[in-house]
C-alpha cells in the first residue's frame, strides 16, 4: 500500500495502520536523528517524538509533495530544534551501520571507528545550514532536489551550501586519518 493510501486510511479512522508508516521509515529517521545527537538513546527519543509529531499533523499533509519529503521536513526541523535546546554530547560509539562490515579485522574496525568519530565531530561543529545539507546528502543519500524539497529552498542554494560545506570539511579533515580522501571529499590541488 502506498504512503498516500495509508494516510487516507489513517485519517478515515484506521489509526492502527500508522504502525506501517513507522516500520517503513523508522530506520531512516533514527539514522537522521543519530547524526544530529550522536547518542543512541537521544536518537531513539527524537525518532519517537518525530513520529508522534507527524501523526498529530497528518491532517496538514498536502498531497502536493511526497509523504517521505513531508516526514523528513518534520524530522529535520525537529532535530534542529533539539540541537538549539540542548547541546548534544558526543558519544564515543559509531552507528550500527559501521559494524556491518564483517570482513574487517579489529584494526580496520578501530580505524573506521576513529574516522567516523572524527567526521561526526567535524560535521557537528559546522554551521547548521551546512550540517543539515551534508547529513541529508551523504548520510541519508538524498539528491539535491530532494533536500531542496525537504528544506523548502532552491536546488541551487542546496548545491552551493553542499559545495561550501564539503570545502570546509575538506580543509578540516586530518590527512593522517583520511589520506586526503573521505566521503567523496577529494583533496584539491592547491
Amino acid at each position: 500500500m502506498k504512503d498516500e493510501e495509508l494516510i487516507q486510511s489513517i485519517l478515515q479512522g484506521c489509526g492502527e495502520k500508522y504502525a506501517i508508516i513507522v516500520e517503513r521509515y523508522q530506520a531512516q529517521l533514527y539514522r537522521t536523528a543519530y547524526y544530529y545527537t550522536q547518542n543512541m538513546e537521544d536518537a531513539r527519543d527524537l525518532t519517537q517524538e518525530i513520529f508522534i509529531k507527524a501523526y498529530n499533523s497528518l491532517k496538514k499533509f498536502k498531497h502536493g509533495s511526497t509523504f517521505s519529503t513531508w516526514l523528513y521536513r518534520i524530522a529535520v526541523n525537529h532535530c534542529i530544534d533539539w540541537n538549539r535546546r540542548k547541546k548534544p554530547h558526543y558519544e564515543e560509539s559509531i552507528c550500527l551501520d559501521d559494524l556491518s562490515n564483517k570482513q574487517a579485522g579489529p584494526e580496520e574496525l578501530l580505524l573506521q571507528r576513529e574516522m567516523a568519530s572524527e567526521i561526526h565531530k567535524l560535521v557537528e561543529n559546522l554551521p547548521e545550514y551546512y550540517r543539515t545539507i551534508l547529513i541529508l546528502y551523504y548520510f541519508e543519500e538524498f539528491t539535491p532536489q530532494q533536500i531542496a524539497d525537504i528544506l523548502s529552498m532552491s536546488k541551487r542554494t542546496v548545491e552551493t551550501r553542499l559545495y561550501r560545506g564539503k570545502k570546509i570539511l575538506r580543509d578540516k579533515i586530518p590527512l593522517k586519518l583520511s589520506g586526503g580522501v573521505f566521503y567523496g571529499l577529494p583533496s584539491e590541488s592547491r
